[in-house]
């Protein structure tokens, strides 16, 4: 259901540097289009509440048995993107999408647990090497406003995915998730059918011991389960 990797979107991912891309700039994202057969894409911890109001969220298993949380933007396609590449007005725009072209990269360091991570860009984007844009660099080679700025929300979008799996990890491990299924007929009279998701067990969560309820309360976790749980009736906002 969901973009289990960036491959579909980021066709040509190049790590920047200041030597190879030193007059390098890049247009503002604009034009939504390539994100219109997205029908769903993780969603971060901290963007529950705000896609709360939007947007179905509901959880997936990727490879493994890893749990993810993802947001529903449409069936076979995102219903939030018309013809013309705009995101409908008013909407929220998940990081996932507000990132790109931008990406960080990460490589295994020296030690055990080391990680590396370095700004790379897609260089199939439209808006790379735009004489409009921004620049990545300065003329001394430091770093511009502008990169410093999107390596400022790279670093806080890689800190909350991770906070953001560890979440869903902990919601596997309580045995609080169970599958949902759903079928959808829209105006147009096409018929959906959902499969493989998983939502939070109301009943579950009322049923965990005291401490377990004050652990997901102190971890800001229990805000998120209750966020996801408001967000199933947006699957009617999706139908209209």
């Amino acid at each position: 259901m969901a973009e289990g990797t960036e491959k579909p979107l980021y066709k040509e991912i190049e790590i920047i540097n200041s030597d190879t891309h030193k007059d390098l700039k890049i247009s503002t994202l604009k034009d939504f289009s390539r994100f219109k057969k997205l029908n769903s894409c993780i969603v971060l911890g901290g963007e529950f509440p705000e896609v709360s109001k939007f947007y179905p969220i509901v959880f997936i298993q990727t490879g493994g048995e890893e749990i993810t949380p993802v947001v529903v933007l449409g069936f076979d396609e995102n219903f939030f993107i018309d013809d013309k590449g705009n995101w409908t007005e008013g909407h929220y725009i998940p990081a996932f999408v507000r990132r790109y072209p931008f990406i960080l990269v990460e490589e295994k360091g020296e030690k055990d647990g080391e990680r590396k991570l370095f700004v790379a860009v897609d260089k199939s984007y439209e808006g790379y090497n735009d004489e409009n844009g921004e620049r990545l660099f300065n003329e001394d080679g430091s770093n511009s406003e502008y990169l410093n700025r999107m390596m400022d929300f790279l670093r806080a979008y890689d800190v909350d995915y991770h906070l953001t799996m560890n979440f869903a990890k902990k919601l596997k491990d309580l045995d609080l998730l169970q599958t949902i299924e759903a079928t959808i007929k829209t105006p147009d009279n096409r018929t959906f059918v959902m499969k493989n998701l998983f939502a939070v067990d109301e009943q579950k969560l009322r049923n965990l011991k005291d401490e377990d309820v004050l652990d997901l309360f102190r971890s800001g976790f229990l805000g998120w389960i209750y966020a996801h749980l408001i967000s199933l009736n947006n699957f009617a906002r999706i139908v209209r």
